[in-house]
């Protein structure tokens, strides 16, 4: 009775407490993700808690600054971000947003010349490839930073954020007061 107690609560508690990354740490560290700067920059001296990724001022023309990595698996990732321009033109030329699978969803709104800001979440599945954005539409007339922070990604097995339900648990209970009836029977003489 006690191997199949063990098994059934290393299973479902293993399974109940799988958490998220935090950071850029462990497997998210920055050391493990790609930088594409043309022409920008990726200021990593925050990290573990935060990056500054900022466009391109060089006047070469539209260029993308981008830091990805690889998903460990399944689930939400998650982060803050603090976005200010210096374009003369604002905003518009130096959108910010999330990429996955080369895909970028912006997240800045165009032709503001204020500080802007958020939280964010999309949704990963394991080898997608995600990350983060900021553009340089023109890369003249100067650039924009962003920091990001609060940065969250599911860990390798990452099987489940969610409660294990109750009914799961009552299963549980009473197949161990079955085993315990069937050892008390068997021990209890004809």
């Amino acid at each position: 009775m006690k191997k199949y107690l063990f098994i059934y609560l290393a299973f479902f508690l293993g399974t109940a407490n799988a958490a998220p990354i935090n950071n850029f740490t462990s497997d998210y560290d920055i050391s493990n993700w790609t930088q594409s700067l043309n022409g920008g920059s990726i200021d990593t001296s925050g990290a573990p808690n935060s990056i500054i990724e900022v466009s391109s001022n060089s006047g070469g023309g539209s260029s993308n600054t981008d830091f990805t990595i690889t998903s460990l698996d399944s689930g939400i990732v998650t982060f803050s971000w603090v976005y200010n321009t210096s374009d003369d033109d604002g905003s518009f030329y130096d959108p910010f947003g999330w990429l996955l699978n080369n895909s970028f969803t912006q997240v800045t709104t165009d032709d503001l010349f204020t500080t802007q800001s958020g939280t964010t979440s999309f949704a990963v599945n394991a080898g997608d490839v995600f990350g983060f954005r900021i553009k340089a539409i023109d890369a003249v007339l100067g650039s924009a930073n962003v920091s990001i922070s609060g940065f969250s990604a599911p860990g390798a097995g990452n099987v489940s954020a969610v409660p294990v339900p109750a009914a799961v648990w009552l299963f549980g209970t009473g197949l161990i007061g079955l085993f315990g009836m069937r050892k008390k029977s068997a021990a209890q003489p004809a």
